[in-house]
């Protein structure tokens, strides 16, 4: 089953042990990996129709990137073979108004019930029902005309989401416009929802998991990118180290912006 993991933080970060971890989850998804971030507020997408574990191609991204906002995705397909045009994250650029955006979006789950998901502006390039998916969600948007976002902007994306997320479709999603991340968690429960962790520094040793066994400890403190008042958050299908991680609701969309959450206020 695909996994999915987010970051967003205050300041730009090197995200190398989160994608570490992340990347020993490609034995189970085989089919492809992706890691879309936003530098100097251009998003960049690198990605392979094979498993992350032994892409050389992956290594180099642990430690070349460096962004607020971080996505990856390890892919097992249920639909479509495995292509680039297949692999997660997606792209595509939303005009509205004065206002362009270019947004990445990464899925985990399947949908069954495609006749639901109506697109006219966006057209999916690959074979896969998340694309789709994204296709679907984007030109919803793309009939509102806000240049900045609200309260009520969410609200309608949560909405939009849950009626894709039925009994028979399934769906955990985490896409980004470069500013705010939105993550979604399936309304019931599929491969365990999405969680939170709070991240803030100093980060110094900090003790790692993987499938709720512990990996050891990775020393932080050492790290040049991390500064005093850098902090943030890690979204994962999966808890990737010790810690406190928090539950998502089911069907409960979260946006975050900056390190913050900003969406729903429950939650700030």
């Amino acid at each position: 089953m695909c996994d999915l993991l987010g970051l967003s933080f205050n300041i730009p970060i090197t995200a190398k042990i989160s994608l570490d971890i992340f990347q020993k989850r490609g034995a189970e998804n085989p089919d492809g990996w992706g890691l879309a971030f936003y530098y100097n507020n251009r998003l960049q997408i690198i990605k392979e129709a094979q498993s992350a574990v032994d892409s050389g191609l992956y290594d180099f991204m642990e430690r070349y990137t460096q962004s607020q906002t971080i996505i990856s995705h390890v892919r097992r397909s249920t639909r479509g073979v495995a292509s680039y045009l297949n692999t997660h994250p997606f792209y595509r650029r939303l005009s509205q108004g004065s206002k362009k955006r270019e947004f990445s979006f990464a899925h985990n789950g399947t949908l069954t019930q495609l006749d639901r998901l109506n697109f006219e502006d966006f057209t999916p390039l690959g074979e896969t029902d998340s694309e789709q998916a994204f296709c679907h969600i984007l030109d919803a948007l793309s009939k509102r005309s806000n240049t900045e976002w609200h309260e009520s902007d969410f609200e309608f994306i949560e909405n939009n989401l849950r009626e894709l997320n039925d009994g028979k479709n399934t769906l955990n999603a985490i896409f980004s416009d470069g500013v705010h991340l939105f993550c979604y968690s399936d309304e019931n429960d599929h491969n365990n929802g999405l969680r939170f962790a709070k991240q803030r520094a100093p980060f110094g040793t900090v003790k790692l998991v993987s499938h709720d066994n512990r990996l050891g400890s990775v020393d932080l403190s050492s790290d040049p990118t991390e500064t005093p008042n850098q902090s943030g958050y890690i979204i994962s299908t999966r808890i990737l180290t010790e810690g406190n991680w928090t539950e998502f609701y089911e069907g409960e969309l979260i946006v975050f912006r900056e390190g913050e959450i900003i969406y729903p206020k429950s939650r700030v």
